[in-house]
Formats: C-alpha cells, structure tokens, sequence
C-alpha cells in the first residue's frame, strides 16, 4: 500500500510549502501535499525522535480512534481518518481494538453519531453499565504514537519532504523567496507565535501510566462520572508493536501546566484500571502491575473548538497565504488525515490563486 490517503496527481508545484510543527497534524499534512506533487519543507521545535519531551504532545497519545466531539466538522474529520487508519491493519501499524465506552449521559457519548461509522455498534443495557450511566461496544483501532510518527516521518522523506529542526519565533521567519504557503501546525506553540498570540489555546493536562500487560486486548472509555468530576476519566488503550505496553490513565485538567506527576493520582488510576481490566496485573493487585513509568503530557486544545482556516498576510512586500492547523486537542490521531486532507485542501485553493495570479501578471 503506497496510498492512503488517496494521490493527487498534477504538475510539480515550483513554489514550497513549509509546514512548521512535526506533530500528527503537521506531518500527516506534508505526506498529503507530497503525494500531490508539492515541495514540502518541514520545521520543527520537536522530531518525532523526541519520544519523552512533555512540550510535544504526539508521542504520548493513546492515539486510538474514540469520538470526543459531536461537531459536524471534527465527525468528517474523524470518519476520514478511521478509514485511512484502517487501511495500515495489514501493515501492522494499526491494531484492530474492542472498545467498551461509557459515560454518564447519552451527550457524553456525542449522542452516537459514530454508530454507523465504527464496526460491531452496540449499546449496552444499564446492568453492563458502571456508575449508573450508560455505554456501548464497538470496534476500533489504536496506533502506537511514536512508531506511528516515525513512519508518517519516513514517508515524507521517501517523497523528496525535507524536515529540519529549528525554534520558530513567528510564521515570518520561515518565510523565503520560493515560499507561498505556510502550514500553521504548532499546536499548544501557538500561544506564542509572535505574529500568532492565539489566547484561545490552552493545554489539557493529562496524566498516565504505562504498564507492561501483554494479555490486554481490549480498550476501555470510562467517563461515567465526568458529571460529578470532569478532570477524572479512566481509560485503557494498548498499543500495538510495543511488546505488551498498555495505556493506563487519567485525567483532564484544562488549562493545567503542572508538569510533575502525582503519584497518588498514578495509584488512583492503576486501582481504577484494574477494576475494568484485571489482566492488567498478575495476581489481582496494583503491586502485582508491571509498571515502565509514569507520564504528564499537554494536550494541545484550544478553546472554542480547533483551527483550520487561511489567511493571507503581507510579508517582505508579498502575500503569502497561512493556513492555521492547530487546537484539535485529545483527538489528534483520530482526526489527523480529515483535519490534514482540509489543510491540504487549503493550501491546494491557495497556490493555484497564485498561479492564476501570476499568469494574469
């Protein structure tokens, strides 16, 4: 399978594009631009070799396919990307998952807009249900985030994609005399952007536990008592081609930047885990848990819902078009190829203004 996402075909593009951020988002835009024939230039604060960095998000995803929004455009972008997905099973990077999700209310499960798009739907009846509330089965998929970017990585760089580190103060500096577009994919970074400043960005801070526990094959969603205390969920993700590493979490602190992790919310979390999934420890116990480490990482999220939009700027006497791909929050692997197809999209409108611009010149 060489086409995943779909190939466009069409004459090389002679002006570059430079997409700023190697997150899902950013990467998986510069594969689909590649695929369509344009230059690519990738920069970024963090590579996808940066596995344990707190200020990246990517590589610490539970990077399954789990619907966290009912928005009509974070639905498109998710269905896209469960499909994609679906098509690197055969390849080992995708690992087929059942998955038991439950919340508190009906809205808590964004009303199952999914039902028809996800395998094997089923709503349980109230007695298989935690905590009073409610729940369904399905069938999913999950990723394993860092072998994942590392391969998105190696994608683009087969496709002639050039990807180089470098600290970006603002979108301007990356501006050069061939550059007529600039991807916008920096995440929580764009709080900082000096010619960005978006104060709507804000992190979820989240809180895991990796645990080795290769009997788990299974995922579990537990919000059901996201009524009585929304920063606490509990949810089980194992991650394929990881030798058994299973996700346990969490939590989901809005606007938090706290970066050490507590260890007795660690503890709280392998107890709850352990409760839906006892093939998690050996004999029964939290002491019994194979334990790697415990892990805090930032979800880039952004209130009001996430960024994907162009505009067109003045820089050194020329317009150059921005095309804005942030703030997607928890769901940046489910959504990943939906939200990057639409950026792609978007800087596709953008050159071809410029040719057609240009010939009329």
């Amino acid at each position: 399978m060489t086409t995943p996402a779909g190939t466009t075909t069409g004459p090389l593009a002679q002006d570059e594009i430079v997409v700023v951020g190697a997150g899902v988002i950013g990467l998986t835009t510069a594969l689909i631009l590649a695929r369509r024939g344009y230059r690519v230039h990738v920069v970024a604060k963090n590579l996808p070799e940066d596995e344990l960095d707190q200020d990246w998000s990517s590589p610490w995803a539970g990077a399954n396919w789990c619907p966290f929004s009912a928005e009509e455009r974070v639905c498109r972008w998710e269905t896209e990307s469960l499909a994609r997905l679906r098509e690197l099973i055969p390849m080992g990077l995708a690992m087929p998952l059942p998955v038991l999700r439950y919340a508190a209310t009906d809205s808590g499960l964004h009303n199952h807009w999914y039902k028809d798009v996800a395998k094997n739907y089923r709503r349980l009846r109230p007695d298989e249900c935690p905590n009073g509330g409610v729940g369904v089965s399905f069938e999913s998929l999950s990723v394993n985030a860092p072998v994942y970017l590392k391969w998105i990585e190696a994608q683009c760089r087969a496709l002639g994609v050039t990807i180089v580190r470098g600290d970006v103060a603002a979108l301007s500096d990356v501006v050069k005399p061939m550059t007529r577009v600039v991807v916008n994919a920096t995440g929580l970074g764009s709080l900082t952007l000096t010619d960005v400043l978006d104060t709507a960005v804000e992190p979820i801070r989240g809180q895991i536990v990796l645990v080795r526990a290769p009997k788990v094959k299974r995922c579990v969603m537990d919000s059901s008592r996201s009524d009585v205390d929304p920063t606490r969920s509990t949810y089980i993700i194992p991650r394929p081609n990881s030798g058994g590493v299973t996700i346990c979490g969490g939590c989901y602190e809005v606007g938090s930047w706290e970066r050490k992790a507590d260890s007795k919310l660690s503890r709280k979390i392998l107890e709850e885990c352990l409760v839906h999934v006892p093939e998690l420890s050996s004999d029964g116990t939290v002491e019994g848990m194979d334990v790697i480490r415990e892990c805090v990482g930032f979800r880039p999220s952004r209130a009001g819902g996430p960024r994907l939009e162009r505009e067109d700027r003045a820089v050194r006497g020329r317009r150059v078009a921005i095309v804005h791909a942030y703030g997607i929050g928890p769901a940046g692997f489910q959504a990943s190829w939906g939200m990057a197809k639409e950026a792609a999209d978007l800087v596709s409108d953008a050159v071809l203004e410029s040719a057609a611009l240009k010939a009329r010149l």
